[in-house]
């Protein structure tokens, strides 16, 4: 009977290394769950030296942005066209970007 107790440590070792492995694998895995429910971010950079610029995202406004200022937006996933206009002038072209899940994308705009 005294050779079945070191067997049954070794079993109930096992199975505690064994969900420990289980519970950080979890764990290190909570990343891979949808958590951004369908959207990803657009980050929008105003470079000018001195031009307030608004920004137009898929024709709708989303404030604007003073020079050296940045705003991140959070949008659905898929093809968005996005604009900086500057509001006396300037600012940078209509510009597609494909936004994906749960990642940013970044652009900037120097207002010329």
């Amino acid at each position: 009977m005294k050779k079945c107790q070191p067997l049954k440590i070794k079993i109930m070792k096992t199975l505690m290394l064994i969900s420990a492995l289980v519970a950080v694998s979890f764990l290190s895995s909570c990343d891979e769950l949808n958590l951004c429910d369908g959207n990803g971010t657009l980050s929008v950079t105003n470079k000018s030296d001195n031009t307030l610029q608004q920004l137009m995202i898929d024709g709708v406004n989303y404030g604007t942005l003073d020079p050296g200022e940045n705003k991140d937006v959070d949008l659905a996933a898929g093809q968005h066209f996005w604009q900086l206009v500057g509001i006396d002038g300037g600012g940078c072209n209509e510009a597609y970007v494909i936004i994906v899940e749960c990642k940013t994308v970044s652009f900037s705009c120097d207002g010329k």
